[in-house]
């Protein structure tokens, strides 16, 4: 028996126009949506560096005023200590010129 061409189903050009169209926004919204992923993980990762720097920078002006609190505590420390050497220095002369006075050398 033979198979009549004539009977096949044809597609119907409306419905695979419809469906055509509708893959094709399908996609468009899948790529869409993945657009949109990517800008928002651009501008997490531009806010999170920017963050990142701020903190840095805080940090390093904390350093920064730490070491010259430090270095005015030394100098500080470094002056009287020189202060305490020359009165030390000054109280040893004038117990040596006391001492000399006090020998009797008529002996």
């Amino acid at each position: 028996m033979a198979i009549n061409v004539t009977s096949a189903p044809r597609p119907d050009p409306v419905q695979t126009n419809l469906r055509e169209t509708r893959a094709n926004r399908a996609e468009q919204r899948s790529e869409q949506a993945a657009e949109t992923r990517r800008a928002q993980q651009d501008n997490r990762a531009e806010k999170d560096g920017a963050a990142l720097k701020q903190r840095v920078k805080e940090n390093n002006e904390a350093s920064r005023n730490e070491a010259r609190n430090n270095d005015a505590a030394a100098a500080a420390d470094r002056r009287a200590a020189q202060q305490a050497d020359k009165k030390a220095e000054t109280e040893r002369r004038d117990n040596q010129k006391t001492l000399g006075r006090n020998i009797d050398t008529t002996a």
